[in-house]
């Protein structure tokens, strides 16, 4: 697989070098890197050390016109890998799509964008400090095998409709199940935007809703943003349903200088006659506070806190200290 993935890269460069000695080749390179050095207070459990989150490179090629393309590679934290896994370091397509834009709609397909909770991530604008309460919960996948469709309305209402794998996008096999979701997102002016997304698949015979919505406000003081969030059958179990909020919040104490913060609340419905609270390893809070310092659009370094709470008597209250670094063009 890597091997593969490495010839594929090289035929892509190579073809858009050729491509450049002919015509001049439009577009732009991607990269993002995301790292940090944590100091875990207690120490108990260890977890003290250097980080690297995020490694993205990719390229968007736009030849003119209605169509462009394009392809992202990432490559993965060894803690992602299913348990017992041999550590390593790995790569996998983040984005690889193709996508036709018109005045008002614009079709992608391809591996791309879910839209499950892309708006709140830009939103809060600190991906780099912590993934999304979906991603850390279980509710969905940031990017997706499908095709996407999102309509402009007018200035105030865009529309987006979603069908994809279901499976993620570093899980690309086709099980005979498909995802649909669809979403508004409601903008009355610069400061105030609204999301609404609801999301359905049926896999093995069970129907698993989920449903998100997000309200926030931003503009050169301060910035804050509150969503709610339920799955139904979370993990292919019947009755387990979960829910749960988070709430983000800013202040500039100058220009380039931010206090901010971020609290979420996770939880689930209790089935009766289980001994032990089948999403025991989520249930709980999760805080985040620091400062953040933008030395540039393409360079952020933030100072910040992070503490889990969990409910459970089985987990350990996490306490760590975090330099958290942003790097991209």
């Amino acid at each position: 697989m890597k091997k593969n993935l490495l010839a594929l890269i090289s035929l892509l460069l190579t073809c858009l070098t050729a491509s450049g000695q002919e015509q001049q080749v439009q577009g732009n390179a991607i990269a993002e890197i995301f790292t940090d050095f944590h100091i875990n207070i207690d120490d108990t459990a260890k977890h003290t050390g250097f980080a690297l989150n995020r490694a993205y490179l990719g390229y968007q090629f736009l030849p003119g016109g209605n169509f462009s393309a394009k392809i992202i590679v990432n490559v993965g934290s060894p803690e992602d890998l299913v348990s017992g896994a041999t550590p390593h370091r790995y790569a996998f397509f983040r984005e690889a799509s193709m996508a036709w834009s018109g005045e008002r709609l614009t079709v992608t397909m391809g591996i791309t964008s879910t839209k499950l909770f892309e708006f709140q991530q830009k939103f809060w604008g600190k991906r780099y400090i912590a993934n999304t309460y979906q991603s850390i919960n279980g509710y969905g996948f940031v990017a997706d095998l499908g095709v996407t469709a999102e309509f402009k309305v007018n200035k105030v209402l865009q529309a987006d409709l979603i069908l994809m794998n279901g499976e993620g996008y570093n899980n690309l096999q086709i099980d005979n199940n498909l995802r649909l979701s669809m979403g508004f997102t409601i903008t009355p002016n610069e400061s105030l935007a609204i999301r609404l997304v609801g999301d359905i698949q049926n896999k093995d015979g069970l129907w698993q809703p989920m449903a998100v919505g997000f309200m926030g406000f931003k503009n050169d003081l301060i910035t804050i943003g509150g969503e709610v969030s339920y799955k139904s059958n979370l993990d292919l179990n019947r009755g387990h349903h979960a829910w749960g909020i988070s709430a983000t919040g800013g202040l500039n104490i100058t220009k380039k200088t931010e206090l901010f913060s971020r609290v979420d609340y996770s939880s689930s419905v209790r089935v009766p006659g289980d001994l032990l609270q089948w999403n025991y390893k989520n249930d709980g809070s999760y805080i985040i506070a620091g400062v953040q310092h933008t030395f540039s659009p393409n360079v952020k370094i933030a100072l910040d806190y992070q503490g889990s709470y969990p409910y459970s008597a089985l987990r350990e209250v996490s306490d760590l200290i975090y330099l958290n670094a942003f790097f991209k063009f």
